[in-house]
């Protein structure tokens, strides 16, 4: 028998990558409905997906199985509100956002009591055909764990090679204070910093290390997505204020040491916190970034040795090949003899 499962408010990013992985995984087992709260888009997206489709969250949310709450946060409250005291008994709820600890709380308040809850966090961006390698934060009470369902559902994730990672709501709102926060907040200000300095960044592209380049790459990957998805973080994160409070101090203490031409202080502070990383973790977090820079090498290099030669490209996001002879490349493209232009950070060569 299929099961009825839910996505509501289906969006472009999130919501379209899940849809797309459940029916790779369950095309044969599932029914999928979906709410959808653009009545414009309504004809056009119909006739791409195979999926029910309403407008009103409780009408879809009433029969299923399993409902995912896919979101905006702002409104995740107000929806969960609405449609959790109509759903099954026997259903299980999961939502997707970057925030559990008011999620969870709200899931527990407005559910029937058999539902099972099971706070999610999928903590990758909705680019990717596969979850192999990418981590799955879950934040269930303790009670659930134990539920076969959960253990289902937790090794459905592990059999596909996502890193699973158990804890409380609590502690994942306070990393996610420092590990989405911390991240948002220095790459909005470099990238701001940047702008008011009306530097040509395509020309500082010819000085960069490539230390500078994935930096610059992390900041562009930020800075073109949604603001309000960053805001909402910063809201609804209870946990955020004492990290603000903290890095605005660190940040005063570094202008002081340079306005002072303290060198001691500076040196002594760097020192300090060389020590609190230690030297394992930095090493291995070196490792990690030179691995990247030397496949970055290895694939200019390959496609080098490769110019006026047959070469197969396989596309880092759907999986697709391209088969033909290389005429040339640049830092930006590789040109192909069928006069075809490729993205050279899209393309792999096999």
């Amino acid at each position: 028998m299929k099961k009825n499962i839910t996505i509501l408010w289906w969006t472009d990013g999130f919501g379209k990558w899940l849809w797309r992985f459940l029916l790779k995984n369950f095309s044969s087992n599932i029914k999928l409905t979906i709410t959808w709260r653009n009545k414009i888009k309504w004809a056009k997206v119909s006739k791409e997906l195979n999926c029910d489709f309403y407008l009103d969250n409780i009408k879809a949310s009433k029969k299923a199985d399993i409902i995912i709450f896919s979101v905006p946060i702002f409104c995740m409250k107000k929806t969960m509100k609405e449609v959790l005291p109509y759903i099954r008994n026997t259903a299980i709820v999961l939502d997707v956002t970057s925030i559990k600890g008011f999620t969870t709380k709200t899931m527990e308040k407005y559910s029937p009591k058999w539902v099972l809850i099971i706070p999610t966090h999928p903590m990758f961006w909705p680019y990717y055909n596969t979850i192999a390698g990418q981590i799955v934060v879950l934040t269930p009470k303790k009670e659930i764990k134990e539920d076969k369902r959960y253990k289902k559902f937790k090794n459905f994730l592990w059999e596909r090679w996502a890193k699973v990672i158990e804890t409380t709501s609590r502690k994942h709102d306070k990393m996610m204070a420092v590990v989405q926060w911390l991240t948002h907040y220095n790459m909005f200000v470099l990238w701001e910093t940047i702008k008011r300095l009306k530097l040509n960044i395509e020309e500082s592209m010819n000085f960069v290390s490539p230390i500078y380049k994935i930096m610059m790459s992390s900041v562009s990957r930020y800075v073109w997505h949604n603001p309000k998805l960053y805001w909402d973080i910063q809201m609804y994160n209870e946990e955020v204020l004492e990290i603000h409070k903290i890095f605005m101090e660190t940040s005063n203490d570094f202008n002081e040491f340079v306005k002072n031409k303290d060198e001691k202080g500076f040196i002594n502070m760097v020192k300090w916190t060389q020590k609190y990383f230690w030297k394992k973790n930095t090493t291995a977090w070196q490792k990690y970034i030179d691995k990247t820079t030397y496949l970055i090498s290895k694939q200019t290099k390959k496609i080098k040795l490769n110019i006026w030669k047959q070469a197969e490209f396989e596309n880092i996001y759907s999986w697709d090949i391209i088969k033909d002879m290389i005429i040339d490349f640049d830092y930006k493209n590789i040109f192909l003899k069928g006069w075809e232009k490729l993205d050279i950070n899209e393309r792999e060569i096999k």
